[in-house]
């Protein structure tokens, strides 16, 4: 019934289901398990560009943009390290002179 919906013969319907996936494909799903683990082994530190250096490593060749779609398409995202923020001295802290006369500053004026 499904077939003859779709204008689509029986017997290219089991053709078609009883074919191996292409070798594209294979070599998708096996380049996604190993950007998991590779992923996994540097606890989620590493990028697409490190991803594709260790997988070279491992002898499975692979560019930094394959890497980063499937990352992408698998929802695969590095975890960043929290920048360095470089504030400026205040200062009413660094010019401060000694307090020679030992005066006392804890009270106001208006304390007598």
């Amino acid at each position: 019934m499904i077939c003859w919906c779709l204008e689509v013969s029986k017997s290219g319907y089991y053709r078609w289901r009883g074919r191996l996936p292409p070798p594209r494909t294979i070599r998708k799903i096996r380049t996604i398990e190993k950007i998991r683990e590779t992923f996994a082994e540097f606890k989620g530190r590493y990028g697409a560009p490190r991803i594709a250096c260790e997988l070279h490593e491992l002898g499975e060749p692979c560019s930094r943009n394959y890497v980063a779609k499937l990352m992408q398409q698998e929802h695969i995202k590095a975890k960043n390290g929290k920048g360095f923020r470089y504030s400026q001295p205040v200062e009413g802290n660094i010019n401060v002179a000694a307090n020679l006369l030992k005066r006392c500053f804890d009270r106001l004026p208006d304390d007598r």
